[in-house]
C-alpha cells in the first residue's frame, strides 16, 4: 500500500538545509518530492520519499541529528486540523485520542496508541520497515514539540524510548527530550505520568471542539479504507501485546470472527492469516533493521510462541536465519551510505 503524508512534515527542512549548506530542492527531486512541497504545507506526497529525503540530508550535511533540529521548530499548528482539533480539548488525555484517532489525515504511514497502566502512560508510536533513524527521530521528536505546546516549554517525559542503537554523542537528544533517552528499545514512544493525561487544556472551547470534530468527522467519512486495511491497522497495534487474534481484531470491528473471515474474503480475496503474517513480516523487518534486539525479544512481540517457532517462520518467509539477514542488512546500509551500493536504501 502506498503512504501518503501532507508536505507540511517538510516544515522547516528547507531552512536547515541551507544553513547546513546543502541543496533541500536537488535532494526533493532525487527522493520523487515535488519543489512545491518545500513550501507548500497541504501537498500529499509519498510518505517513504519524505523519509529518504531526511536520510539524505543527515548524510551529505553530516549533521546526524538533522531531524530533531527539525523537529524542535515545529509547533501544534503543523498539524493543521488535527493540531487545531488538539488545542480545543478540554483535557491532555482527549487531544492525545484525537491525535492517535486522526494521525493518518497527517502521514498515513504512522499510527499512535495510547496505554495507561498503574501509575504511567505510554504513548506508542508505529512506523513501516522502511522508516529509518531520521524518520523515527522526526516523529518522536514532533511528538515531544505538540506535548510541550499543550503543557508548557518545561514539561518532561518520564522516558524516551527508541528501537534504533544509540548514537556516538546523544546530546542532542538530552536537549530534545529534556531526559536521557533509551535506545534498541522494544517500541518508539514516550513514558509519561499518568496525571498528565487529566491536565486542562486552558485553550479549550466545548463549541469549537465539536465543530472541529464534526470536520474531522467528515473528512474521515472519505477515507475510503478498505476493510483489510482495518484489519492491517489494527494487527499492527495488537502485535506487540500478544493480542492480534482474529477474535480480538473481529471484536474491535464489531463483528463476529466468521463474518470478519467472510468479507475478508469477498472484498479483498484475503484471509486473517495472510494479513497477521504480512505485519509480522514488517514488524520484523523493522526491529531487526533498526535495533540490537535479542530474537528471543523479538519472537515474543511478534506472538510466537518459542524462539524456534519464529525461526523456522522467518526462515520460510526471508529465506535466510534471523541473524544472516541482520548481518546482511547492515552491510547493505553501509555500502548504500558510501555510494557503493545500487539497490534499495532500506
Amino acid at each position: 500500500m502506498a503512504h501518503l503524508a501532507r508536505s507540511a512534515g517538510l516544515t522547516g527542512f528547507a531552512e536547515l538545509a541551507l544553513s547546513l549548506n546543502i541543496d533541500p530542492y536537488r535532494i526533493a527531486l532525487e527522493s520523487g518530492v515535488p519543489i512545491s512541497a518545500l513550501t507548500d504545507p497541504d501537498i500529499q506526497v509519498s510518505a517513504r520519499a519524505m523519509s529518504l529525503m531526511f536520510e539524505l540530508a543527515a548524510q551529505r550535511s553530516g549533521e546526524d541529528f538533522f531531524s530533531l533540529r527539525t523537529a524542535e521548530r515545529r509547533r501544534l499548528s503543523n498539524l493543521g486540523p488535527i493540531g487545531l482539533a488538539m488545542r480545543e480539548q478540554p483535557t491532555i488525555r482527549s487531544a492525545l485520542n484525537l491525535l492517535a484517532r486522526y494521525l493518518w489525515l497527517q502521514n498515513d504511514a504512522d499510527s499512535a496508541q495510547i496505554e495507561e497502566t498503574g501509575d504511567f502512560a505510554i504513548i506508542r508510536l508505529g512506523a513501516p520497515a522502511w522508516v529509518e533513524r531520521q524518520g523515527a527521530d522526526l516523529s518522536l521528536g514532533v511528538l515531544m514539540r505538540v506535548m510541550r505546546d499543550l503543557l508548557g516549554e518545561s514539561w518532561r517525559p518520564q522516558e524516551v524510548r527508541f528501537i534504533h542503537a544509540a548514537p556516538k554523542k546523544p546530546d542532542v537528544y538530552r536537549r530534545v527530550f529534556g531526559c536521557a533517552p533509551s535506545f534498541g528499545q522494544d517500541f518508539l514512544g514516550l513514558v509519561i505520568d499518568r496525571a498528565d493525561l487529566d491536565v486542562a487544556i486552558p485553550t479549550a472551547d466545548p463549541v469549537m471542539a465539536r465543530q472541529l470534530a464534526r470536520y474531522l468527522e467528515q473528512i474521515a467519512a472519505g477515507r475510503g479504507a478498505t476493510l483489510d486495511d482495518k484489519v492491517r491497522e489494527l494487527i499492527v497495534l495488537l502485535l506487540p501485546s500478544g493480542g492480534a487474534t482474529v477474535e480480538r481484531v473481529s471484536q474491535r470491528l464489531s463483528m463476529d470472527r466468521r463474518t470478519l473471515h467472510r468479507r475478508l474474503a469477498e472484498e479483498g480475496d484475503t484471509t486473517f492469516s495472510e494479513l497477521l503474517n504480512t505485519a509480522r513480516r514488517e514488524v520484523a523487518e523493522t526491529l531487526l533493521k533498526r535495533s540490537a534486539h535479542p530474537f528471543q525479544s523479538i519472537s515474543e512481540l511478534l506472538g510466537f510462541s518459542s524462539l524456534s517457532t519464529f525461526a523456522h517462520w522467518f526462515k520460510r518467509q526471508f529465506a535466510c536465519t534471523a541473524s544472516d539477514y541482520r548481518t546482511r542488512t547492515k552491510l547493505g546500509r553501509s555500502a548504500w551510505a558510501a555510494g557503493r551500493w545500487d539497490g534499495p536504501a532500506t
